[in-house]
């Protein structure tokens, strides 16, 4: 008999048999997308959003977008894209461990932060204040608040609408993916008003995913945030060994690791093992922690999907080390000088742009697929939902040679050390 493809039938019938109750299948999930299409021969629904991610201009853009430090700092700091990829890493472990769909969990760990600006969180911030009316850009814009900004929002409004690539508008993804978009950061509800989304089939009045697949990425975004921001500090030497090594987290890593004799050997070593370590310890806390919760949820709600309780989280013991970590972080390596340098500069140039856009449309780049046609068609009350659409779609690079363009039409714009910008600084 030849062999024959293993259809998307076929896939259904091997999750019913590996999936852990609890877990997402695919079968079904088609049925949830927002424009009616056929299915695929051998590929599942989930399968299916994760190719359309990956494919996406908003994904290849993330390579050039800031995580902590600019992309020029150096070769070996985290872009928004390495990032991504280790969240989509963590997650498939952690959902390997607890019998999950990984292949929901790629998904939304490859989308969680296609909405993310240029120039890091700071450019979620100058959107933000600008949309919010805190902002009137020198008086440019009224006070009028347009709903704000946050990257979790924008993801959702990226695979919904922005995207081009099919006969409809977006990707055109399932709910379950949408959700975990939606989800994996806080959504900030009354702050933040994207008109037009799509909250039907996303439980937008819970602040967890109902699958366990979504919960998971939200907690893996955070381990690998805790530990490549870590790890990138130590490597730009924003911190010394003898300060990280008061943290309880990092004791009880080189102590069950055994990585004090590495620190005389080499520092470098020293670095990777404990970061791995770091990563291991949370990864196998949360697994651990999410058996003993799932255990108690399944058997007293009698029920596998729509979880509507929070059943991913550290135990307590580990949720107070990795919050002593964070904290560590954000006070030392995140707010330090030498990664603040430069955000005068950042923000003049993103809030140059929108002033710009906003004057004249004129200026806007011809090429862009959110202005297609007419400039002179664009609702005046639509115009900053869509200038911002389009400076955070961005990467770090284009912003900057945009603002060299619009230097270049002889347009008064702020003094910006360009160059403290683009050049690298360490390798």
């Amino acid at each position: 008999m030849p062999f024959q493809p293993r259809t998307r039938d076929d896939w259904h019938r091997m999750e019913a048999q590996w999936l852990a109750p609890y877990a997402c299948p695919s079968a079904g999930a088609h049925a949830t997308r927002r424009h009616s299409e056929s299915e695929h021969a051998y590929r599942a629904a989930f399968q299916r959003d994760r190719d359309r991610i990956i494919h996406s201009r908003a994904f290849r853009r993330l390579k050039h977008k800031r995580q902590v430090f600019l992309i020029t700092e150096g070769d070996h700091f985290r872009t928004r894209l390495t990032h991504t990829l280790e969240v989509a890493q963590i997650s498939r472990t952690i959902g390997r461990g607890l019998g999950l769909n990984e292949d929901l969990l790629e998904a939304i760990a490859l989308g969680h932060d296609l909405g993310h600006t240029p120039f890091g969180h700071l450019g979620e911030t100058v959107l933000d204040e600008i949309l919010q009316g805190r902002d009137s850009l020198g008086g440019v814009l009224t006070r009028e608040a347009h709903g704000g900004f946050k990257h979790n929002y924008q993801a959702l409004r990226i695979v919904d609408a922005l995207e081009m690539k099919y006969e409809f508008p977006g990707l055109n993804l399932t709910a379950q993916v949408r959700e975990g978009l939606l989800k994996h950061t806080r959504l900030k509800r009354g702050q933040i008003q994207y008109a037009g989304l799509d909250l039907a089939l996303v439980h937008f009045d819970w602040d967890h995913s109902a699958t366990v697949e979504g919960q998971v990425v939200a907690l893996a975004d955070e381990v690998a945030q805790r530990t490549h921001d870590f790890e990138d500090g130590i490597r730009a030497e924003l911190v010394a060994p003898e300060q990280i090594r008061d943290l309880e987290i990092v004791q009880q890593v080189e102590e069950r690791d055994r990585l004090r004799v590495l620190l005389d050997k080499s520092l470098y070593l020293y670095c990777n093992r404990l970061i791995n370590g770091l990563v291991n310890l949370l990864v196998s806390d949360l697994i651990a922690q999410g058996l003993r919760t799932l255990e108690r949820f399944v058997q007293e709600k009698n029920r596998q999907l729509d979880f509507d309780a929070e059943v991913i989280h550290f135990s307590p013991e580990v949720d107070v080390l990795q919050s002593q970590l964070n904290k560590f972080i954000y006070q030392r390596i995140i707010f330090h000088p030498d990664v603040r340098g430069t955000d005068h500069d950042t923000r003049e140039v993103l809030r140059s742009l929108f002033r710009v856009y906003y004057e004249d449309q004129e200026l806007l780049p011809t090429n862009s697929s959110f202005f297609a046609g007419p400039r002179q068609h664009m609702h005046a009350a639509e115009r900053p939902r869509r200038i911002a659409d389009f400076i955070a779609g961005m990467t770090d690079s284009f912003a900057l040679t945009e603002f060299e363009r619009l230097q270049q039409h002889g347009l008064a714009l702020p003094q910006v050390d360009l160059n403290a910008l683009r050049l690298p600084r360490k390798q």
